[in-house]
């Protein structure tokens, strides 16, 4: 059995108290000060000046044919999308968190090899280094929840000539310059890191899969999507059709303003957080509800985070004639500190699989600097994304998908690496930063002004390291055995106290149909897990992933019905 840390207290900014316990890192979070700090130690540069630094000596990674380089896995979830804060709030809430720290680390390792190196602290980590033979390094510090900001912390005490596990990394990428850098997020926390590994270890510069800093932080989030509830209401809209509308006030958001990104997208507004008020950031979300009833005749939408990942703390189907709800979910909000998105509620359309309808939002994907193939369709419970199954143009139009709609999708991620090639990238900074990252897609009706007609629309971006790559690096690990199914899928789970990875693998395994595979792809008991299957049609590779996480069921090994 995997043993979490010690059970503590984490005091909460109200001045209570919450029980930390279960989860396999402690809750110390260095805060900015501590974060900037470490910047002019490490560094000797001003905090200001490191994402201009790291542009310079950092560059995103373009794979070519049959590039096949040493890799240092390096995977910290992010301050920036508030892992932390989430789990606090699970606690608070009296849910299972997921303990995002921990699992960020644990699946990494499923992207190894023989010929990488993995870093990582936590118990379901070290154990999945081993079931999938990837050599590794172990930091030691399960005090701090992000490991990077555990790697801060080491890093100084290797700068003062302590001898710490930092050593044998630094001697690693000496001998593998071609080696790259695979990350979850290049945050600032991981920008400072890797600017001090760099001048450590004595490369010109150092190559990673992430984007860049410019794209990691600016555009890693939901605000750019709509524009400012204010902005937007300044604009003459009595005169315009739906779509004129729609498309005037795209032209009013961020992105393309500052990039000149143009791609379908949902009636939504931003609500400003920063240097704003309770009561001002209350009456944006009511003034952001008149807007889409009076301009499109919608009767309800969603509450949406600007800095939040798998769907978290998403309130949705609101009614947008209900001030007193609005006012409510907007005042829970604000607390939060970030942006928020008041959008279109979509009734998604659905397709059946494996004998349940899924809701049609599917996903587009960057990998290596190029568009990858296909789409994934995504698993939802609730707002949460629990998996992805994948679907290339014969399988979505098998599944009676409307092909336009699947060219729309695939237009649109060309669009937006495209974006990030164009001359207003350079101005902007951001200019060939994008290597990897995940749009999702709306696929549905919303009544109002557009009627029963179905809308197609980008509803959020990921550009971080996501979910989705699990599904397709199994796809990859499934060429290379030899198995000629072309379709596959994932699915999260939640694990029971006494599961291992070694205990699902085995399940696993014992289920694997001749020419075709299933893995566990992570195990964290009690808090995450991920299993995956392969099928000669998405309809098979989900029936196959159902019968795993029954057969799993049925050896005690999940903490609930899956």
């Amino acid at each position: 059995m995997l043993v979490p840390v010690p059970p503590s207290d984490v005091r909460l900014p109200s001045g209570g108290e919450v029980r930390w316990a279960g989860f396999f890192t402690g809750h110390r979070v260095l805060d900015e000060r501590e974060v900037a700090a470490f910047a002019d130690r490490l560094l000797g540069i001003d905090c200001s000046l490191v994402p201009a630094a790291a542009e310079r000596e950092l560059s995103p990674y373009y794979a070519g044919p049959g590039d096949h380089p040493p890799a240092l896995l390096l995977h910290s979830t992010t301050s920036t999308l508030r892992a932390f804060d989430g789990d606090v709030a699970d606690l608070v809430a009296g849910r299972s968190p997921h303990d995002v720290a921990t699992y960020v680390e644990a699946r990494s390792a499923f992207l190894g090899t023989a010929a990488d190196l993995s870093v990582g602290r936590t118990a379901p980590w070290a154990e999945a280094v081993e079931v999938r033979g990837v050599p590794a390094v172990d930091i030691g510090d399960r005090e701090h929840y992000y490991l990077s900001h555990a790697l801060l912390v080491m890093a100084d005490e290797h700068e003062r000539g302590k001898k710490t596990p930092l050593g044998r990394i630094i001697d690693w990428l000496r001998d593998r310059p071609d080696a790259v850098i695979r990350l979850y997020a290049l945050d600032l926390e991981t920008q400072i890191f890797l600017l001090w590994l760099r001048r450590v270890a004595g490369p010109l510069r150092l190559v990673t899969d992430a984007n860049s800093p410019a794209v990691a932080t600016r555009w890693n989030r939901k605000r750019h999507v709509h524009p400012a509830v204010a902005a937007a209401a300044r604009l003459d809209a009595d005169a315009l059709s739906v779509d004129e509308l729609l498309a005037a006030e795209q032209r009013l958001s961020e992105a393309h303003e500052r990039l000149g990104l143009t791609i379908p997208v949902l009636p939504g507004y931003l609500v400003p957080r920063a240097n704003t008020g309770r009561d001002a950031f209350v009456a944006d979300v009511l003034h952001a509800a008149e807007l889409l009833r009076t301009r499109y005749g919608l009767t309800t939408a969603a509450l949406k985070p600007s800095e939040a990942g798998d769907g978290a703390r998403i309130v949705g189907n609101l009614d947008l004639a209900d001030a007193d709800r609005l006012v409510a979910a907007a005042e829970d909000a604000y607390p939060m500190g970030d942006d928020y998105l008041l959008e279109a509620w979509t009734t998604f359309l659905s397709v059946p699989l494996d004998g349940s309808a899924l809701p049609v939002v599917p996903s587009g994907h960057f990998r290596y600097g190029q568009v990858a193939d296909g789409v994934t369709l995504q698993a939802l419970n609730g707002y949460s994304w629990i998996g992805n199954t994948y679907l290339d143009e014969a399988a979505w139009t098998g599944l009676g998908l409307p092909d336009d709609a699947y060219r729309t999708i695939r237009a649109s991620l060309d669009a937006i690496r495209a974006a990030f090639l164009s001359p207003q990238a350079r101005r902007d900074g951001s200019y060939q930063g994008l290597a990897t990252g995940g749009v999702d897609f709306a696929v549905g009706r919303l009544g109002g002004r557009f009627g029963d007609r179905l809308v197609v629309g980008a509803i959020d971006f990921n550009l971080s390291s996501h979910g989705a790559e699990y599904v397709r690096t199994f796809q990859d690990e499934a060429s290379r055995l030899g198995i000629r199914e072309r379709y596959a899928t994932t699915r999260v789970f939640r694990p029971a106290a006494r599961a291992t990875l070694r205990r699902l693998e085995d399940v696993a395994g014992a289920l694997s149909p001749a020419g075709g595979l299933m893995r566990a792809v992570a195990c964290v008991p009690e808090r995450w897990g991920m299993i995956a299957a392969t099928g000669a049609d998405p309809g098979t590779a989900v029936h196959r992933a159902t019968r795993l996480l029954d057969a799993l069921a049925g050896e005690g090994l999940t903490a609930e019905p899956v």
